[in-house]
């Protein structure tokens, strides 16, 4: 059974709808708060927001911007406004993991749950998320879900979806098993007559394979993006890779020559992911290169840093507030107690995986100082969720408004909709979000939704 959302929620969405549908059939002023527009300017205190039929008509200080006749004036007066946010990779098209067994290996069985899905998406508005990446879906389900939101007939935020993803053969049983260029073509061909928005490559396709899935897909128009590991990174940059998802790099090849045999020996079951930043040399040239081409080749990264934080805090389950999983179904506490089991981990692992947090959060940082476009995502579209994720990017250095952009201009370029989204500007789309304290000053005030 699905947990049903708060009263809390319910009256917040019905806000943004309600605010949402106005500002669809009239004109809407937003007057006397501080505008912080995304694009690096500084705030703008004591503005007006004009929008007419859903679209930025004029934003600029009070008085020298007039308010239209006739419009439904809204008072923001010590509230601030920036632009929705962007949730980068959030698996909203969810179902329910189970463990089973594979040709005598463990593995992980999935069934999509549309009673999840569905409350889940609508979760999203109330935590000012207003477009979601999901760079992974059953395809079929995952573009029903995405067409049935743009119809109105579902409530949540604009959606973009990958299909299925496209990986070596595997115990995960919602993959598309690929072994060749041929197979990899067809099925990039596939998904992209079906209609998706974006492939995903996943971490055991070689980087011939990789390159195939970019090169076939920029063909038919997609972006392409990957959780790598078999692919170092800079060969997916190379190879014109648009997106990488998660921090962890997983690759021998960007360690230096004489840790690599030690790092290749590990075969604990996801603990990989961690100990790759035990051996790894930021300074050394593996790293240098990799971050000169992914800069030179624009490629963006959403580091996910909340979920590695969860996994390694797992054993501990009371390391999140209860919050954490009040807006998500009971399906996301299953299918990370089924990958939980999956690894079989110590508390020895566990440990050591908390060890290397710190590791991580520096690579972000040495990402973003070197010019990388980071972005932000969870890997689980749970949205109080998306919030930490933008605590931890502050916690490694990053300047709030940094992180900001990160959450919204970032991300919309990386979508190819800068033109329309990611900016409070005049001729952007209306997707914003007021907050009763400025995110500028202390990151966690994006929570403090009006």
């Amino acid at each position: 059974m699905v947990r049903r959302i708060r009263p809390g929620f319910v009256l917040v969405l019905s806000l943004i709808l309600w605010t949402a549908a106005h500002a669809q059939s009239g004109t809407l002023a937003l007057v006397g708060g501080t505008v912080i527009d995304g694009t690096g300017r500084g705030s703008q205190p004591d503005a007006v927001v004009v929008v007419r039929n859903g679209w930025i008509t004029a934003v600029g200080p009070r008085g020298a911007v007039p308010v239209p006749r006739g419009a439904r004036i809204v008072d923001v007066s010590g509230k601030f406004l920036v632009p929705g946010f962007i949730e980068m990779h959030g698996h909203l098209a969810i179902g329910v993991w189970e463990l089973d067994t594979i040709a005598g290996k463990p593995a992980l069985r999935y069934a999509y749950d549309e009673e999840a899905t569905q409350e889940l998406t609508r979760s999203q508005l109330a935590f000012g998320i207003t477009t979601v990446r999901n760079p992974a879906a059953p395809t079929r389900e995952g573009l029903s879900l995405r067409n049935r939101v743009r119809t109105g007939e579902l409530i949540g935020p604009r959606i973009l979806t990958s299909g299925s993803v496209l990986d070596r053969p595997t115990v995960n049983t919602a993959t598309i098993p690929i072994t060749t260029e041929a197979e990899v073509r067809a099925a990039v061909a596939a998904q992209a007559a079906a209609g998706v928005d974006l492939i995903k490559v996943y971490d055991g396709l070689d980087s011939a394979l990789v390159r195939a899935a970019i090169d076939e897909a920029h063909r038919h128009g997609l972006l392409t993006v990957g959780h790598l590991a078999s692919t170092s990174w800079t060969d997916a940059a190379l190879a014109g890779i648009d997106g990488i998802t998660h921090v962890i790099v997983s690759n021998a090849k960007l360690l230096p020559p004489d840790r690599r045999a030690e790092f290749l020996a590990i075969k604990h079951r996801g603990l990989v992911m961690f100990d790759w930043f035990r051996f790894a040399d930021f300074d050394g040239p593996e790293i240098q290169d990799l971050l000169r081409t992914l800069v030179l080749r624009h490629v963006s990264i959403d580091p996910t840093l909340s979920y590695f934080e969860s996994v390694a805090w797992y054993d501990h389950p009371s390391f999140y507030p209860r919050e954490a999983e009040q807006y998500v179904p009971p399906t996301f506490a299953a299918k990370e107690k089924a990958m939980n089991a999956l690894r079989g981990w110590s508390a020895a692992d566990y440990a050591n995986a908390r060890d290397r947090l710190p590791r991580m959060q520096e690579l972000v940082r040495r990402l973003h100082q070197a010019g990388v476009p980071l972005t932000v995502g969870t890997d689980a579209a749970n949205p109080w969720m998306f919030h930490r994720e933008m605590e931890l990017l502050a916690a490694s250095g990053i300047p709030n408004a940094d992180v900001l952009r990160m959450a919204t201009r970032n991300a919309a370029v990386a979508l190819r909709l800068g033109a329309e989204l990611g900016t409070l500007e005049v001729g952007k789309r209306a997707d914003l979000v007021v907050l009763d304290a400025d995110p500028l000053v202390q990151i966690s005030n994006t929570r403090r939704i009006a």
